[in-house]
């Protein structure tokens, strides 16, 4: 083993979290390397958000198409080109990967594809995809920032063929017949509009009593009832019993005694931190009760000089606030001084319609024993959505009842992803609901 090449900081893993962090330390005068074992860009622009996003770009065009008659006008013969789609996603992700490249270098980050093992608080093993292994010594910080992977139960089948997860299924060579999907979090109601739109036939399974169960009841309840009438079958109080393969279907047996017979199986029930290969146990690295890695406000972990980033350190599970904690990181690494962060954070869902919310719900700020007021504007009297034929959906903003000031805002319809960047803007700066 050749002796360790010395950076000011080394960050371990190269996606949204990692990538920015090593170009704001090499923005700051740093030396700094990024090692990466798969993509640059993560799960993000990989496997997750910009992949999801283009299909969901060309299936809205789809459904606008089909949706023509009640807006005076006719298209015939809209049917999905998979393959078409499937190339158009990777070149919108290849485009974006590539840029991700040519900024990291661009910056002067040293850029080592291969799997890192953290030997302690100032060594990182890299074993390249050349079969070298080489040691990367930080002089000021090391910065986690590898990411999650798909939660998956041990006791499944899974294959990668018939039995998926979201990483896999984004690669289908063909459109499923039929698909059972396992959650109704953000990542199943996705799915399940993506491929009830192209023409597969989706059964939607959740153990909790309703879709999006982290969000007020009544937004589960609304996109549900939208979600059946655009043909999705949801079943919700139910857990997975037994799954397995037989003559190329999949057989799900359901815990209220239902068999499902599907094509494929989407297994969407949460993320794990990707930790295994660290080698954090011998450290002294605290994980909390999910496996996340324990981080303080300063997202640095109980071995000084080591930070956890992103969706790895499991607080947000989302790529602005991992870019966002990726910079704080580094800054704080290299001696900057920065406050302890209680950010207001958005959470949007690209079903149809849109979901978002930002801040406490109703049912969160009666848990806190907060009293409050609570102000709801139905889509269905907005001149707008109605000039759009999208009447579905609500406003509802949250505020506390004595001061009037805003607490939270949850929207379902036409354009909430924007509409909540609105609202997240109001409680940032403490205004009312006047």
């Amino acid at each position: 083993m050749v002796n360790p090449k010395e950076f000011d900081v080394i960050v371990v893993g190269g996606g949204v979290a990692g990538y920015p962090s090593a170009i704001r330390g090499a923005s700051l005068g740093a030396s700094v390397a990024l090692v990466e074992c798969q993509k640059l860009g993560g799960i993000c622009l990989n496997w997750g958000c910009i992949p999801t996003k283009t299909l969901i770009a060309s299936i809205e065009a789809m459904e606008k198409a089909k949706a023509g008659e009640a807006l005076g006008f006719s298209c015939r013969d809209v049917v999905p080109n998979w393959p078409k789609m499937q190339e158009r996603k990777n070149r919108v992700v290849n485009q974006l990967v590539q840029g991700v490249e040519k900024l990291l270098q661009g910056n002067g980050v040293s850029i080592f594809y291969g799997k890192g093992k953290i030997r302690s608080s100032q060594e990182v093993v890299v074993c390249l995809d050349s079969g070298e292994e080489i040691v990367l010594r930080a002089r000021k910080g090391i910065v986690i920032a590898t990411g999650s992977v798909p939660l998956i139960p041990s006791q499944w089948p899974m294959d990668g063929n018939a039995i998926l997860t979201s990483d896999e299924i984004l690669g289908l060579s063909s459109i499923p017949e039929s698909l059972l999907i396992v959650g109704g979090g953000a990542i199943g109601v996705e799915f399940s509009r993506i491929f009830n739109a192209l023409g597969s036939r989706v059964i939607l399974v959740e153990l909790m009593d309703r879709i999006l169960p982290f969000l007020d009841a009544r937004i589960g309840q609304m996109l549900s009832l939208a979600m059946k009438k655009q043909g999705v079958v949801i079943k919700t109080g139910v857990a997975v019993q037994e799954m397995r393969v037989q003559n190329g279907k999949v057989h799900t047996l359901l815990t209220h005694g239902e068999t499902i017979e599907t094509e494929k199986v989407l297994l969407a029930i949460g993320r794990e931190a990707n930790t295994k290969a660290l080698g954090l146990a011998s450290l002294g690295i605290q994980l909390n009760p999910k496996g996340f890695i324990q981080t303080d406000l300063f997202h640095q972990t109980a071995v000084p000089g080591i930070y956890a980033v992103g969706d790895v350190a499991g607080r947000f599970l989302l790529a602005y606030t991992a870019t966002a904690e990726g910079i704080r990181a580094v800054e704080h690494a290299l001696g900057r001084e920065i406050l302890p962060w209680e950010p207001v954070v958005p959470l949007t869902i690209f079903s149809r319609p849109e979901v978002a919310c930002v801040g406490l719900s109703e049912s969160e700020a009666q848990k806190k024993g907060i009293e409050v007021r609570v102000g709801r504007f139905f889509f269905g009297a907005n001149g707008k959505a109605l000039a759009m034929d999208e009447p579905d959906g609500f406003v509802s903003l949250i505020a506390e009842a004595s001061t009037g000031q805003l607490l939270g805002g949850q929207v379902i319809g036409p354009h909430a992803s924007d509409l909540i960047a609105e609202i997240t803007l109001a409680i940032q700066l403490k205004a009312t609901a006047k």
